[in-house]
């Protein structure tokens, strides 16, 4: 069974949710550290500017939700840049595929 944690696994869930952004009419999406080997991704919308924390797993396995002092770090920092905090769950394949829809949570 494939590690949920390796790097390629990560990279891959942040990709998917960088098109999705792009997608949906974001831009200058940027990378964001949190903390060390922590990414987020900070994007400026029409509505409004976000900074996105990406939990990937490979299925079967499923993504972990932030506990309260994770989102409440993410948070804390969206406050800082004046954006809004949003966790995106995203599970991919052995392929680094897509293997269902993101979801997505307003922290």
């Amino acid at each position: 069974m494939p590690d949920f944690d390796l790097p390629e696994a990560k990279l891959a869930g942040e990709k998917h949710v960088e098109l999705w952004l792009t997608e949906n009419g974001y831009t200058n999406i940027v990378k964001e550290e949190l903390r060390l080997n922590e990414m987020m991704l900070l994007a400026k919308g029409n509505i409004e500017h976000i900074l996105v924390r990406v939990i990937t797993c490979i299925h079967p396995n499923r993504p972990y939700k932030l506990s309260e002092f994770e989102a409440d770090v993410v948070t804390r920092r969206a406050v800082k840049l004046q954006v809004t905090a949003y966790a995106a769950y995203v599970v991919i394949d052995t392929n680094n595929d897509l293997f269902e829809d993101i979801r997505w949570d307003r922290l």
